[in-house]
């Protein structure tokens, strides 16, 4: 029946869409500007949207069924656990900031070694350096005049840092956005 076809297509179409909105969330919170405010992404972008989508679904089945005079309850439909059960995953990996501490996990080992090299000079890592892990990282500075506090800076979004600080960062001089702790001495900051 050409009916099931299209309810296949747009259960697909839905499932993709779903998937495609939860990758472009996971990406962006590999970052630390992401967590400043993250409920927009959430909000909007992921429940939102894919909550859209799935009644643009549900519409446009209930219109082919009008069409063809079938009734809709007759149609087998998948159950919408799946897509549910993956924004839930999603919400939970990004409220726990697991993204962000894998991506700074893999960058760590060359942040270290920037820190241990360019101690004295840390022009020269904006200079000799460009890349961490993920991070493309826009050069790096001691701020606040804090002996033990390296920022460095990202290239795209200059008031998001990864920190070193043996004094940690409660006495942070930036415009109140978000921080947090990473792992030992490593913390995430995003300007507002």
């Amino acid at each position: 029946m050409a009916l099931r076809r299209w309810q296949k297509f747009f259960e697909q179409a839905t499932l993709a869409f779903a998937g495609a909105c939860s990758g472009v969330v996971l990406y962006l919170a590999l970052f630390p500007g992401f967590y400043y405010m993250d409920w927009i992404f959430f909000g909007f972008m992921l429940w939102g949207t894919v909550a859209a989508a799935t009644l643009c679904e549900v519409l446009a089945l209930w219109i082919m069924a009008r069409w063809k005079r079938v009734k809709l309850s007759s149609l087998p439909s998948r159950s919408p656990h799946f897509i549910v059960g993956m924004l839930v995953l999603v919400s939970l990996l990004v409220g726990f900031k697991v993204p962000l501490y894998a991506s700074f996990l893999l960058a760590r080992p060359e942040l270290e070694e920037a820190i241990g090299t360019y101690s004295d000079d840390l022009d020269q890592i904006g200079r000799s350096y460009y890349r961490f892990g993920i991070y493309a990282i826009r050069g790096a500075d001691r701020g606040c005049h804090k002996k033990d506090r390296v920022y460095f800076r990202f290239r795209n979004d200059g008031e998001a840092a990864i920190i070193y600080s043996e004094s940690g960062i409660d006495d942070l001089c930036y415009n109140s956005g978000n921080k947090g702790h990473l792992v030992g001495n490593w913390h995430w900051m995003k300007e507002d």
